[in-house]
């Protein structure tokens, strides 16, 4: 009922907003173009987000040496940490917004499937990311290379973690702005592999 409710109150206040504003040219005519703007925004701060944290990695031996190991990490954790909040952030407010491309919230077990799929995929992206005293910068940051568990499935948890979430998440929100953030998420993952 909830839903109903939401709808009826969503389509009640696009016609109203329409016919108001239909005189000035930013009635229903021009959504499409701020259907798209949230895609390319949730595009552009995830290409910020690589660029500056690959920029960062590839200068890690330079920076070392000329700052000394502790603070790069720190200047590293820095930078990175809030482009990636911030994009983060900005995917959960806008992940409806932008174009509609299917709807199948209604097929039944996908919403298991969903919710399976998001599991599995921590189960690849925990040991190999969060490792809190070494994004904190506490410890020295090394490559984890295990023998058992998850690393015996893949060589690249993280990636493939990222790319069972990103195309759960898109399976079930499907729109523009989901599709352009996994787009993103997969390209930036497969470029560091």
């Amino acid at each position: 009922m909830d839903i109903v409710c939401a709808e009826l109150g969503r389509n009640n206040l696009n016609s109203e907003v329409g016919h108001e504003l239909g005189g000035l040219g930013i009635g229903r005519g021009n959504l499409h173009r701020s259907e798209t703007t949230s895609s390319v925004a949730m595009l552009s701060l995830t290409l910020i987000f690589v660029l500056v944290h690959c920029g960062l990695a590839s200068l890690r031996d330079v920076g070392e040496k000329l700052i000394g190991e502790r603070a790069f990490r720190v200047i590293f954790a820095a930078v990175s940490l809030p482009l990636a909040l911030s994009t983060v952030v900005y995917f959960i407010n806008h992940r409806y917004d932008g174009i509609q491309l299917w709807q199948l919230q209604s097929v039944p077990g996908l919403h298991q499937l969903v919710w399976c799929s998001s599991f599995v995929s921590f189960i690849f992206l925990y040991p190999s990311t969060f490792n809190l005293l070494e994004v904190a910068a506490v410890q020295k940051s090394k490559m984890h290379l295990w023998e058992t568990g998850i690393m015996r499935i893949t060589r690249h948890p993280q990636m493939v973690g990222q790319v069972i979430w990103c195309l759960a998440h898109t399976l079930w929100i499907v729109c523009s702005v989901a599709v352009a953030a996994s787009i993103g998420l997969i390209g930036h993952h497969l470029f560091g592999v």
